[in-house]
Parts: C-alpha cells; structure tokens; sequence
C-alpha cells in the first residue's frame, strides 16, 4: 500500500513537472537554477533531484502594450479658400468658412451635416452668385492681359517698322548728299527739307 502511494505522488510529480515544461517550452525556451550542496548553476535540462530547481522562460520580452487611443480628434489640414469667397455676403462668407474647416476644428459628424445643411438652404444662391462674379472677374483679368499683351507686340511692330524706314531714308538721304554739288537750287530745297524730315522722325539714328 504505502509503495503504491509512493509511485502515485511520484506519477503526479511527473505530470506536474511535464505540465510545466510543456508551458515554458510554449511560451519560449527555459532556463532552470539549480543549487545544491552550496553550489548554484544554471541549466538548460532539469536540475536534478536532489538540487532545488527554479524555472524561468528565456526569449525577447514582450512588447509593451500599446498605449490608450486619445479623445481627441485628429485635425485634417484646413483647405484653401475659394477664389469666390470675397464675393460672397459676410454671413455666407463666415458659414463658408466655418463649413470648410470644420474637420480642423474637430466638429463630428452630426455638426458637420448640420452645418452642411444649413449653409446649403442659406446660401446656394449666393454662392451661385459669387461664383458667377468671380469668373467674370477672371474673365475680365484674362482680356486686360490680353489686351497687354497685343499692345506690347504693335509697340514691337511699330518700333521694327520704324527702324526700317529711318534705314531706308538714311540710304536715300547718302545718295542726295553725294550729288549736292550738282544740284538745282529746288533740289537742295528738296533735300533739306529730306534731312529736317529725317532728324524729326529718327532723332536717335
């Protein structure tokens, strides 16, 4: 009887102790200290049965857990404002703006239809309004520059044109001058009149 109880406590020993390895090997690798007789060491088998044993899991430690996710709303950048919006009334215009950097402001949902929706019955017209003004403004910018910039190109023209004709009556006014000994008294009447017409119209040639 007694010899049974023995073998029992020793069974239960060995599943105990099987149980545990079994743990330790899933969570990773195990380590024992053992000491005995005034001795300590550290083995990768278990201690033996007259040493006292103390088992440890070897591994990289785990992560900490991640830290807890914050209230507070996370803030989109805020977008340009329209090109129209100078157009628009002030009331419409503040509406706008508060329409538009609502997720900024970490308005949820609900506010941001509530807002949507109020804008939309208080201002679509004269959004559509400002919109219109603003293209024409647009409209009006392109043909000034426009306007600009076929001024720009007759000014070009009309100094090529004239850098031509004072070249032409340059030519015209050596050939005269070369035959002023015999000339009539109208010819050299013509002549300074040329030249007087010539300094007047290309001062700087």
């Amino acid at each position: 009887m007694h010899r049974q109880r023995r073998l029992s406590r020793s069974r239960l020993a060995a599943l105990t102790l099987l149980a545990l390895n079994a743990s330790a090997f899933a969570a990773g690798p195990v380590e024992y200290h053992c000491n005995g007789d005034s001795v300590s060491w550290i083995s990768r088998q278990p201690c033996p049965s007259t040493s006292r044993s103390e088992m440890r899991t070897l591994g990289s430690p785990q992560p900490p857990p991640p830290p807890p996710l914050s209230d507070t709303p996370l803030l989109s950048p805020t977008g340009k404002a329209p090109d129209y919006l100078p157009y628009m009334n002030v009331e419409c215009a503040q509406l706008n703006d508060a329409l538009r950097t609502g997720p900024a402001r970490g308005l949820k949902f609900g506010a941001m239809a509530e807002l949507r929706t109020d804008y939309q019955k208080r201002c679509s017209e004269d959004e559509a309004s400002a919109r219109k003004q603003q293209q024409q403004a647009e409209q009006r910018q392109r043909e000034r520059r426009l306007d600009q910039q076929a001024a720009v190109e007759a000014e070009k023209s009309r100094a090529t044109l004239t850098t031509e004709q004072c070249y032409e009556m340059l030519r015209i006014l050596h050939g005269k001058r070369q035959r002023v000994a015999s000339m009539t008294d109208g010819e050299k009447a013509d002549l300074h009149r040329f030249e007087e017409n010539y300094e007047s119209r290309c001062p700087h040639r």
